[in-house]
Parts: structure tokens; sequence; C-alpha cells
């Protein structure tokens, strides 16, 4: 009868591999939570697939673990605020602004004015409409940019922007057919890669009130206690595993 040839290291190996999913699910949960309070921001998850590697050799298999992970783009708490440059979007869509990289794209709506009277981020990041950055000072309008005078303005909920009743510009919200194409690259941003913006519809702009985050607090700190309580059993695991591979070796021994 042929003898069955066991790697005493193979339950050291899988927990090592549980230890760094949880490591990845550490960072994810710490990061959602550190932005609890960020207007727009949008919870990152983790989706796990399991599948068999093919035949190394002629019997070894091993199973893989891939790890994705995404933005849940899911609607977060509309909450006035009453400054009239706070504007949260109330379904689909993201407001685009002008970086040194180029054009991207956010949720939050939480703009003020620059030096030069722009309708900004708070990185600096001009706001665009009708393809421009908006200018709220008239006299500092150059190269075609939009123009509007220092009166009372309403931002419309299609984002229409209207001075005194009439209409200077609408804000450029955008979406997109496959939000997964979204990549963010910090300061609340996101660029699109490989994906073609459209102009949204389902969508109304809110003037005098933010768009909070979707993360929700309570079920992320489910979320750390459940890690710790998985590290745990990991470290057992290993220990486990390492007094055995250990007793193996002190039976071969006296062979």
């Amino acid at each position: 009868m042929a003898g069955i040839k066991v790697n005493p290291q193979l339950g050291v190996l899988e927990a090592l591999e549980a230890g760094q999913l949880l490591e990845r699910r550490l960072a994810v949960t710490t990061h959602n939570l550190a932005n609890v309070d960020t207007p727009g921001y949008k919870r990152d998850r983790l989706s796990f697939r399991e599948y068999l590697l093919p035949k190394i050799g002629p019997n070894y298999r091993r199973i893989f673990k891939e790890i994705r992970q995404y933005t849940d783009f899911e609607q977060g708490e509309i909450r006035p605020t009453g400054n009239p440059l706070d504007l949260a979007l109330v379904g689909e869509g993201f407001f685009k602004v002008l970086t040194p990289e180029g054009v991207a794209y956010t949720r939050a709506g939480n703009f003020t004015l620059d030096r030069e009277g722009r309708l900004v981020t708070p990185q600096g990041w001009p706001v665009l409409a009708d393809g421009a950055p908006v200018i709220l000072d008239p006299g500092l309008a150059r190269g075609g940019l939009i123009t509007l005078p220092r009166e009372r303005i309403l931002i419309h909920d299609d984002g229409t922007i209207s001075v005194d009743g009439t209409t200077v510009a609408r804000l450029d919200v955008v979406t997109f057919d496959d939000l997964s194409k979204l990549k963010k690259v910090g300061q609340n941003l996101f660029r699109a890669e490989g994906a073609q913006e459209r102009p949204a519809e389902n969508f109304q702009v809110r003037q005098g009130y933010l768009e909070g985050s979707n993360v929700n607090p309570l079920t992320e700190v489910v979320h750390l206690i459940e890690i710790h309580r998985e590290f745990e059993a990991v470290q057992k695991a290993i220990r486990s595993a390492d007094e055995a591979t250990g007793r193996l070796i002190e039976t071969t021994g006296r062979v």
C-alpha cells in the first residue's frame, strides 16, 4: 500500500494566508471609520473568492483566495447646513472638478470660494459648470470662464445656477454606466479608468445641504471585534500547527 504524503506545514500556510486576509480587512475597516464624518465619503468593502489552482505536479492542487476591494456607492444621509455653498447630490451622479492631473469626480459638496472668487473644493480645485470653473466675481473672469455677480445665487435641483432669477450656468453632474471603474485617488476624489462619463439624469442638487458619509460606525466597530477574534483564532491555529510539527519531528527522530 502506497504511503500518504502529508505536508506538515500546510496548516501553518493556511493560517498565515488567513492572517493576511484579516490585515486587509483591518485596513479597510479602520479607513472607513476614519472617514465617518467626511462629507460624501463612500465606504470600501472586500469580496473574497476561492478556487482551485491548476494541478502542480501529478497530484497537488491548492485553493487560492482572491481578494477584491471595491467602493460601495450607497447614498449617504442628507444633512442641512444652512451654508449656500454646500451642495448635496440626491440620487446618481458626481460633481466634476478640475485638478492639476485633469478632471476628477466627487460626491462631496462642501465647496467654498478661493481668493479669485472661484467655487472650489476644500483642496482648492475649481468646480466645473458648463465645462468651466465657476467664478463669483465678475471682475475676475478671463478666457470664457463663467461669471456670476456677487448677488443672490440660487442653485436649483437640476444644477442650474441663477442670479436674481436669471439662469447663468449649470453645474456639470455626470455619472457612469460602470461605477466599478471609478478609482479613489485621495482627497475624496475619483478618476474614471476606462469608463465614459455621461450626463446624470436621476438626481437632485440640494443647496444648503451636505451628503454625509455612508459609513455605519456601529457596523464597522462590529467588524473590528470580529477581526480581533479571528486574529486570535489564527494565532491559536499557528501555535497548534507548530506544536504538531514539533511532535512529528520528535517522533520521526526516534524511528
